[in-house]
């Protein structure tokens, strides 16, 4: 038989020969570049290898991690420099250092990041964080060099098949993927920024969601405690004159707990903001802008539910004082019930988002984020 009437038979007989090649080349290729990937310990040792191109684009890789569904500042928030006003006022691991006058400060001038629950992209995409195997907390900030790169973290892209085991140890086998130009313009984020971030080496993520990747946790899967921050910010818009003493003992009022005892300073330089204190929680509240913040820390890698509703019920109180002082002060309130970002049950207990002054936001996260609640909110 000529070769012609070999062919002629063999595309009759398999015309998906082609893809049937293709995907057995996909079958065989994936294995091998998985099995050669390199193999990092923690998020900081594969930034750096990244840093130093030791690892290019498109490259897998193998990372030991921490995944989580928390990832850190989905919202500007202002807050204290310090948590409060003793050592024993932060929850959560202690900094530790070789020179304890360094550790007593760590201690004294940090908070505990504040993260919030990341947006589906979409049914099939969800985005986590991949943090170190070994880390107690997702984070630090404060005034001390370098505290906020103590604990380095990857964004990463996931199938929400994966994320059964979020918060236990883990191997992930992925490829490495970069954040694009367009990739930015498409939510509004300049050439400029893309160069601050390329530069600061924040573009990087793992694509956990390609053929092949996946996510094994180690051993029995254990979920460990892990802290962070929950946190909202606020403003009231008003007409008339609102008084602040009611307002600031209203909101110190809201804070206290039975274990948490209150203290209130203000700051006499600068905009003179009122901070408020308490073991494990603080407020900031602006004298000369109606704006404020909650901040509180709380194990969240298991007991979630139990700390939402606990920070919900502050928000609430919050909200309630508002309220109350608005009435006393027979001043009108123009955003009843406003609170302009929680990640929270919010979607439910306030009308998020809806002010005059919500519209104005600039900040391309804070739009994506106010869009989100918008279509969350739409659909419950």
């Amino acid at each position: 038989m000529g070769d012609e009437a070999v062919k002629f038979l063999t595309n009759q007989l398999y015309p998906d020969i082609k893809s049937w090649s293709a995907s057995l080349a996909r079958f065989l290729t994936i294995p091998i570049k998985k099995s050669n990937s390199p193999h990092l310990r923690s998020p900081s040792e594969l930034l750096e290898a990244l840093k130093l191109n030791h690892i290019s684009v498109d490259s897998w890789v193998t990372l030991d991690c921490k995944p989580s569904a928390f990832g850190p500042f989905l919202r500007t928030h202002v807050m204290s420099p310090i948590p409060g006003m003793s050592t024993d006022m932060r929850l959560g691991p202690s900094i530790i250092s070789d020179n304890p006058i360094m550790g007593l400060m760590g201690q004294m001038m940090t908070n505990l990041k504040p993260v919030g629950l990341y947006p589906s992209v979409s049914e099939d995409i969800s985005q986590i964080c991949l943090y170190p195997t070994d880390a107690e907390a997702f984070g630090f900030v404060g005034m001390m060099p370098d505290i906020s790169n103590l604990i380095q973290y990857i964004p990463a892209v996931v199938s929400p098949k994966k994320i059964l085991h979020l918060g236990s140890a883990s191997s992930v086998q992925g490829i490495i993927r970069c954040a694009t130009p367009k990739m930015m313009r498409e939510v509004g984020i300049s050439q400029e920024i893309w160069e601050e971030l390329r530069q600061a080496g924040s573009l990087w993520y793992l694509d956990l969601l390609s053929e092949g990747t996946t996510i094994a946790p180690h051993g029995e899967a254990v979920v460990p405690e892990m802290w962070g921050a929950l946190y909202a910010s606020g403003h009231i818009e008003f007409e008339g004159e609102l008084q602040l003493k009611p307002l600031i003992d209203g909101m110190a009022e809201s804070l206290r707990m039975p274990d948490k005892e209150i203290q209130c300073i203000q700051n006499q330089a600068a905009r003179k903001e009122f901070l408020l204190y308490g073991k494990g929680i603080r407020a900031v509240i602006d004298s000369q802008y109606p704006v404020y913040s909650i901040h509180m820390d709380a194990e969240i890698g298991i007991s979630f539910k139990r700390e939402r509703e606990r920070f919900d019920r502050v928000c609430s109180a919050f909200r309630d004082v508002i309220k109350e002082v608005a009435k006393l002060s027979a001043v009108k309130l123009l955003n009843e019930d406003d609170l302009d970002f929680t990640y929270t049950n919010s979607t439910k207990s306030f009308k998020v988002l809806s002010s005059e002054a919500a519209e104005k936001i600039a900040d391309p996260v804070g739009l994506a984020i106010r869009d989100w609640h918008r279509r969350r909110s739409e659909v419950d």
